[in-house]
């Protein structure tokens, strides 16, 4: 698997991103989770096919080497304009655009306001309901204060998922750790992202959003999960003729690193089938 090439798009926020295979057909957008970055996409690049996808891995806003945001701005609109942006800016011409939880909010959000800019949209286990508990848990995570590590081992032995669950190689977790981590001016170590970036009710009215998508979309609900419930993905399949959804057999929340050949296979069957 080749090393993928590392840019940036200027403007505000300065956006951070990855891309493996340049001259892939056609172009695929990827977009990650709530404290993720680019990197938890590399598992799904490496099985992807080399030859028909260009792979484009967005870091989003306060997330990974992009900027963060001044007062914090860190909604789903914030975050599908920074995306239209990009699109724009890169001259991407109609992408497919995929994410994973948080990111897959941010493109629903997108489809729903920019949908002319993509051929199609993937949104992978993302919570079409929110809850109170839910929104409690949220809020209590941003009020948490940031944790600093004497070293870099350290940091990476204490890094978790959140939800801690799913069978992932250690090397694997320990790669994206790595990746995820970020040298204070003293020396220390913390993770990258914004703290300020935690939301609660997913700031998006998530049925309504999917119900005014036209272009194909492709809902993708891991087994397992608890955040993407089997009755509201079919609320949201019904509501939109354009809508379709498949599940991971056996997969947790993070399908992209639980169940990188499965949903790579996902994708590559949905795009098959897109004008």
């Amino acid at each position: 698997m080749s090393v993928p090439l590392s840019k940036f798009v200027e403007g505000w926020p300065r956006l951070h991103y990855l891309e493996w295979n340049p001259d892939g057909r056609e172009t695929i957008v990827l977009l990650h989770g709530s404290t993720a970055n680019a990197w938890w996409w590399k598992p799904l690049a490496g099985v992807l096919d080399v030859n028909q996808f260009r792979i484009i891995a967005l870091d989003q806003r306060g997330h990974g080497d992009s900027e963060w945001v001044h007062p914090p701005a860190y909604s789903p609109d914030d975050y599908a304009s920074d995306l239209e942006r990009f699109i724009r800016d890169l001259g991407l011409a109609r992408p497919i655009i995929a994410g994973h939880s948080m990111g897959g909010i941010s493109v629903l959000s997108f489809a729903a306001r920019f949908g002319d800019a993509a051929r199609a949209v993937i949104a992978i286990d993302v919570a079409v309901t929110s809850s109170r508990q839910r929104d409690r848990f949220m809020i209590r995570l941003k009020s948490l204060p940031t944790v600093f590590y004497s070293d870099q081992a350290t940091a990476i032995a204490r890094f978790r998922l959140m939800p801690h669950e799913g069978v992932i190689a250690p090397e694997v977790i320990a790669e994206i750790a790595g990746h995820s981590l970020r040298r204070t001016i003293d020396g220390r170590y913390t993770f990258k992202f914004d703290r300020a970036s935690f939301f609660g009710g997913d700031g998006l009215d998530v049925p309504a959003a999917v119900a005014r998508i036209r272009i194909p979309t492709l809902l993708i609900r891991a087994e397992m999960s608890r955040i993407m419930t089997a009755e509201a993905s079919a609320n949201a399949v019904a509501s939109n003729r354009l809508v379709r959804m498949v599940e991971i057999p056996a997969a947790h929340h993070h399908v992209p690193l639980e169940c990188p050949e499965l949903l790579a296979q996902a994708i590559t069957e949905f795009v098959a089938g897109v004008p």
